[in-house]
């Protein structure tokens, strides 16, 4: 079975020439969404992975909060990258990607309900865009973090039930004792991205 990852990469590669050099990097090691999205409009099989990577669980959280079930959740998933997919070279280059996959998946939340017959479920005192800002904020900031520290409050965070630190710490390489302190270094530089933005 192919995964979402590996077909929308070969998709996204199969009219355009493929170069092994990947996304560029700045000097701070940080890849950007912009690189990335540069990457892609070149055919690189490595910045699409990254991109779909980076957004593939905000998508499907998106759907699954949509209300939809797991089937139609990953059915969204994979028409909103076909959409980013389509539209890749009508994007502008200051794109918040976060903002738009999350305003795609919506829409195709919103299309599936439609199509099946399903009423949303509507609390009439909620603001359906209340956190909605909050959650694109972090989703850019995290962006703009380093890979390493990304990757360890995802596994934290992000990641289905609370992993054991013992857990995490292996799977990044370090004793067990220094995941606080490292979480806690990383969150801080995510609090300073916050603020700067």
């Amino acid at each position: 079975m192919t995964t979402l990852s590996e077909g929308l990469t070969r998709a996204a590669t199969q009219p355009a020439a493929v170069r092994a050099a990947g996304p560029p990097r700045r000097r701070d090691g940080v890849v950007t969404d912009s690189d990335l999205l540069e990457g892609c409009r070149r055919g690189e099989r490595d910045a699409w992975a990254q991109v779909v990577e980076r957004y593939e669980r905000l998508v499907y959280t998106v759907a699954r909060r949509g209300g939809l079930d797991a089937e139609d959740a990953a059915d969204v998933t994979h028409a909103t990258f076909a959409a980013l997919l389509d539209a890749l070279h009508r994007l502008p280059e200051d794109l918040r990607l976060a903002s738009w996959l999350m305003t795609m998946a919506r829409r195709h939340v919103w299309s599936t309900r439609t199509i099946h017959g399903h009423e949303p479920v509507v609390d009439p005192l909620a603001d359906p865009f209340a956190d909605w800002e909050v959650v694109t904020a972090l989703h850019d900031a995290l962006s703009a973090l380093g890979s390493t520290s990304r990757e360890l409050l995802v596994a934290l965070y992000f990641e289905g039930a609370a992993p054991r630190h013992a857990a995490v710490a292996s799977r990044f390489g370090h004793p067990a004792a220094t995941i606080g302190p490292v979480r806690g270094r990383c969150l801080q530089e995510l609090r300073m991205i916050m603020e700067e933005e």
